[in-house]
């Protein structure tokens, strides 16, 4: 009989944050109001920070803090808790190795604090003795960093005393990689992860072969996670196996030099071995709330298009007086299921530079499948200026609007870019809404090439979620900024 297994383990993580959270409101106030040498620190401590309690007496303030308890407890865990997220400490299965998370505990309560006295200076709240919001944050780290190893413990026990929240994993290769993983598997079982078998490849023995005996051992052994730790495997090899765990409804683990472009660039966090990353890719059924995300991102969309309006009508007229054409290049793309669309832009390039794409095809600095020209003579100089901080992009929050395209997504490639895809593989980023921004841009943009731009679409539609997209949006701002990668 199969045992249970824990399908959304980040919630028992969340659950000890939000305990941790209660636990540390409440010890402050009682040291704060029901203990005289916790009174006494308290007033000495504003004293030192010169901040008055602005007459407020300790009954009423006493009072506020007993009946707001529930209001406040749950406003700083959402906030300590999206910290979290942001600094990955809801990783679920993602990581096999163990990870210190002391540092980015206590960064992210750092964080939260910052946030909570911003607040107070700048709606001059003077209510609230800041003392109280610091002890709080002192206590949360201590009692955060002392549940999770509660919850360890209790998931532990479920698993080796009760068989409970088992997970047989399929490992594919050979090596000193598959070797490495094999060990680390069978030394720390990480999260209930169980070696159910071990496929190794032969020497002649067709790829297709292999594809069989995987699929037929995880059928067998019920896995819900492929591990391929060989690096023999080429990309085209490591998506077979990628696509085949998404039929299966597993997980995948992959250990290769071909993904480095996703642990140095794009920065996605990963275990490492040897100084090869071990990138994770969800199952099929862990992506939820697609379509709830697509609204609120439509919805978004919709609210900046208002906002931004009169900038979109600004940079209309410095186009059109740039140069001669219409202000706006509507031009077709490529979306999800191969689909084509009409996206929007505001116009870059000289009037009819499309016709001259024959002639600077030979200036292509992105190789087979992309087209991007540093120094494309095309451009005009309000179009550079444009291109620099991203502004020609804004026009596409219409596409958003219309059901077209998404924030967060593969970016959708002209005809000409399309055409040009040299592995069957490359086509796989179209199996999602193509998006405004996505882990390419915030990785460099035009600095990687197509082949790792496709890395990182696949790599972000097998673990897409609020939290990666929040990553990306945010990332986004900081690229536009700084004019990172933009030509």
């Amino acid at each position: 009989m199969r045992k249970p297994r824990i399908r959304h383990l980040w919630l028992f993580t969340l659950l000890a944050d939000f305990a941790a959270v209660a636990a540390a409101y409440y010890t402050t106030f009682l040291l704060r109001f029901h203990s005289d040498s916790g009174g006494h620190f308290f007033t000495t401590v504003n004293r030192l920070l010169d901040v008055r309690e602005n007459g407020v007496l300790g009954g009423e303030l006493r009072d506020f803090y007993a009946f707001s308890a529930p209001r406040i407890i749950v406003f700083i865990t959402v906030t300590v808790c999206v910290l979290y997220a942001l600094r990955d400490l809801y990783p679920g299965r993602r990581f096999m190795k163990p990870r210190q998370q002391a540092l980015d505990v206590i960064a992210a309560n750092l964080v939260a604090l910052a946030l909570f006295y911003a607040y107070f200076y700048l709606s001059r709240n003077v209510f609230h003795p800041r003392s109280i919001f610091a002890t709080v944050m002192f206590f949360n780290v201590v009692y955060t960093l002392w549940f999770r190893r509660m919850r360890d413990r209790l998931l532990g026990f479920l698993r080796n005393s009760l068989g409970a929240d088992r997970h047989p994993a399929i490992l594919i290769g050979a090596g000193d990689g598959a070797d490495h993983v094999h060990s680390l598997i069978e030394v720390l079982h990480p999260h209930g992860t169980d070696e159910a078998a071990w496929v190794r490849p032969s020497a002649q023995e067709p790829f297709e072969a292999l594809l069989r005996r995987v699929d037929e051992a995880a059928r067998a052994h019920d896995a819900d996670t492929l591990i391929a730790a060989d690096g023999s495997f080429s990309v085209a090899q490591i998506m077979r196996l990628l696509e085949l765990s998404g039929r299966l409804g597993a997980s995948a683990k992959v250990l290769s030099h071909h993904l480095d472009a996703l642990a140095t660039n794009a920065r996605v966090p990963a275990d490492s071995v040897h100084g090869v990353p071990l990138v994770h890719f969800s199952a099929p059924g862990e992506i939820a709330g697609k379509g709830l995300r697509r609204a609120v991102w439509t919805a978004a969309a919709a609210a900046m298009l208002i906002a931004l309006a009169p900038l979109l009508a600004l940079l209309a007229l410095l186009v059109r007086l740039g140069s001669r054409g219409p202000a706006f290049f509507v031009q077709e793309r490529i979306g999800v299921n191969r689909q084509p669309f009409r996206m929007f832009k505001m116009r870059t390039m000289y009037d009819r530079a499309a016709e001259q794409q024959a002639q600077v095809e030979e200036f292509n600095e992105s190789g087979t499948g992309l087209f991007k020209i540093r120094k494309d003579p095309r451009v005009t100089p309000v179009g550079r200026f444009l291109r620099r901080f991203s502004l020609d992009e804004l026009p596409q929050l219409l596409n958003v609007v219309r059901g077209e395209m998404t924030l967060v997504g593969p970016r959708p490639l002209p005809r000409r870019d399309f055409e040009n895809y040299y592995e069957e593989w490359h086509y796989a980023r179209h199996e999602g809404m193509p998006g405004l921004t996505c882990l390419w841009q915030v990785s460099g943009r035009s600095d990687l090439d197509f082949h790792n731009m496709c890395l990182l679409d696949i790599y972000y539609l097998r673990n897409q979620g609020w939290i990666l997209d929040l990553k990306i949006i945010l990332r986004t701002l900081l690229a536009v900024l700084f004019a990172k990668g933009a030509y």
